[in-house]
């Protein structure tokens, strides 16, 4: 029998979990090994699992933009009047059952810089064993090996025996064949693993496919590990409206959590939760979640009408994200790409290979390139090369930024200077894009004109902008207003000018040059000439997007302490005898969660997701958000003793 929203209401769990995506799938799966712990998962999808979209690595695309897949967040507007669109995983795995399936890893000091901003136990070391924790890897065939110069793997550093499978692609068009040798003949080979933590480079990528080469995510690794076990209760099609508190506070003055709020079809619910309550809604909706529960900025929370339980500025601000710049390319004559899909009997004869066989242009992927800001100089010519300076003070600042803005800074600066650190993701797609259409996913991808293209696209690694996640309005359906601040920081268009700089020159560099019509100087129609220093950041203002790995919307740092006040009835919860719960501000600047994950002011509220992460890594972020999802694991049963 199907489970019911209110037999789910009417159980007690231990753990209560809000949101069934990429991090509370394995927080589930965790936590329900122990089978005399209760656990209860709330998600706004559905289980997808045996979808062919989701499970067809080529048409992960076509589920952006669609509702059935997709929460379809867009920001506001931007530099240019632009609104990037944002898709979201909806359904049981989230945004790792709708992503690109891209395999990498944060580099070592990205998260050794986590502990520097005062996080406790935070470092590489600490972090790595959680990596290899949600992984199998599957090695490649020999001959693969060599053709593709997949010579850089060190088996050390990758998993064996996780849920998630990693492998790399079974099929290779001539674009990526060409991906290699290009960069070798720029002297920017792979140097390493980058699953170690180290390595810069052009190289083959990992991947997120099963031995099948369907994908693998954690709607169909984690959850079916957990799913038939009786302690294990996962309710979908159920939207988590707050998150709820006793009347009276714990012996710490803290406000002690007690369940959540829910509403599935058109009637709300609560549940209640005996130990902890666990926000996995993601970098948008766990700070929505905490605002919509009276914890945020007392202006943000007066402004829509919530009465505030625990102050803190710090939830919603410290949004960062990688930004991304396409440039597009006529391709030369007779290659496919995807616009040849266009046509039915081919794309009908891909979609018959990839079911016979499992391979084909339905099961492929692109490649990446972590590169230096030094590495991207070196393949210009001395007048494009654009010098990074050290300014002395910050340029700007946001209100709330997690463990002060400053020493974000500096440290992101450090790692933009420092010659073995990347500033710059490259990768690409054998199609063309519409840049226009930014804020719509499912057109931003192609192109509708007629011809062939080639599209290299380039991520700032390390974002120095800032902005924010806020709630628009009191009713949990309303989406919060999603403001990335891109290119606010100038050092933001420096860097991205130089990244769209280097891929012009790589277009330009056999093999790949003689792929692309007159050796990668035939731009895709409505794209520049050539780029040089006198248009190319007015080419970034105007085409930017986004490579969606926002993060940090309820950062992990330390609270920094200042005086306290009261207020009386909160609204939130019924009014106990003493006049309502007070209000604690500990100040602006500080993080929303510690070094455990642990809400600020509170008892038995954490959050876990991309949201805590302080500081922009490297790289795709689905293995980050794996590894901080089993790591919250191991802390709330050490916490809670089992």
């Amino acid at each position: 029998m199907a489970l019911t929203a209110a037999a789910f209401a009417a159980t007690t769990f231990d753990y209560l979990i809000a949101g069934g995506g990429t991090a509370g799938l394995t927080l589930a799966a965790r936590l329900s090994e122990n089978p005399a712990v209760t656990v209860g998962v709330i998600e706004a999808g559905v289980d997808r699992s045996n979808d062919p979209k989701v499970l067809t690595p080529g048409l992960a695309a076509s589920m952006w933009g669609d509702e059935n897949y997709d929460w379809i967040y867009k920001t506001v507007p931007q530099t240019n009047e632009r609104e990037v669109a944002h898709p979201r995983g909806k359904l049981l795995g989230g945004s790792s059952g709708i992503n690109l399936n891209l395999w990498t890893h944060a580099s070592r000091r990205d998260i050794d810089d986590w502990g520097l901003l005062g996080n406790k136990g935070w470092s590489w070391a600490d972090l790595f064993p959680y990596y290899k924790r949600s992984e199998n890897y599957i090695p490649p065939p020999p001959a693969d090996v060599e053709a593709e110069a997949i010579n850089f793997v060190d088996p050390t550093c990758h998993g064996e025996g996780g849920p998630v499978q990693t492998k790399f692609p079974p099929f290779y068009s001539e674009f990526y064949d060409a991906w290699s040798p290009t960069y070798a003949n720029l002297n920017l080979s792979v140097d390493g693993d980058l699953r170690c933590g180290l390595g810069l480079g052009g190289a083959t990528t990992l991947a997120t496919f099963d031995k099948d080469n369907s994908r693998s995510y954690a709607g169909n690794t984690y959850y079916p590990l957990s799913k038939d076990r009786p302690n294990l209760k996962i309710l979908t099609d159920a939207l988590v409206t707050k998150v709820n508190f006793y009347r009276r506070k714990d012996s710490a003055g803290k406000l002690r959590v007690e369940g959540l709020s829910f509403k599935s079809g058109r009637r709300t619910r609560t549940v209640k939760a005996s130990r902890e309550v666990i926000l996995s809604a993601g970098t948008f909706q766990s700070p929505q979640l905490l605002e919509l529960s009276g914890i945020g900025s007392a202006a943000v929370l007066a402004k829509n009408n919530i009465p505030i339980l625990y102050e803190n500025p710090a939830v919603g601000e410290n949004l960062q994200d990688h930004l991304l710049l396409p440039l597009s390319f006529t391709a030369a004559p007779g290659l496919a790409t995807q616009e040849s899909l266009r046509n039915v009997t081919l794309f009908n004869e891909a979609l018959a290979l990839y079911a016979r066989e499992r391979t084909g242009p339905l099961a492929s992927e692109t490649p990446t390139a972590h590169l230096s800001y030094a590495q991207l100089l070196s393949t210009l010519p001395p007048e494009l090369r654009i010098p990074v300076r050290r300014p002395p003070t910050p340029h700007s600042t946001t209100p709330g930024a997690s463990q002060g803005a400053a020493q974000q800074y500096e440290l992101t600066l450090d790692k933009l200077l420092f010659p073995t650190e990347a500033a710059g993701q490259i990768l690409f797609i054998p199609g063309g894009t519409t840049p226009g259409a930014v804020s719509n996913t499912s057109l931003y991808l192609s192109t509708p004109l007629p011809g062939n293209y080639f599209t290299l696209f380039g991520a700032l690694e390390r974002p120095f902008s800032r902005g924010s996640v806020h709630i628009a309005s009191s009713d949990p359906a309303v989406k919060p207003a999603v403001d990335p601040r891109y290119l606010t920081h100038p050092l933001d268009l420096l860097v991205a000018s130089t990244i769209v700089l280097h891929m012009q020159a790589l277009a330009r560099t056999q093999p790949l040059a003689r792929l692309l019509a007159a050796n990668g100087t035939v731009p895709q129609p409505g794209f520049p000439e050539a780029l040089t220093l006198a248009n190319v950041a007015a080419f970034v203002k105007g085409s930017f997007s986004s490579e969606y790995h926002p993060l940090g919307t309820c950062a992990m740092a330390p609270l920094r302490p200042s005086s306290a006040r009261s207020v009386g009835s909160a609204g939130n919860n019924p009014t106990d005898e003493s006049g309502g719960i007070n209000v604690i501000n500990d100040g602006v600047g500080g993080g929303v969660v510690d070094e455990r994950f642990r809400v600020y002011g509170t008892s038995g509220l954490r959050v876990v997701d991309a949201s805590v992460a302080p500081l922009m890594v490297r790289g795709n972020l689905a293995s980050l958000v794996y590894a901080l999802a089993e790591r919250g694991a191991d802390f709330i049963r050490e916490d809670n003793n089992r």
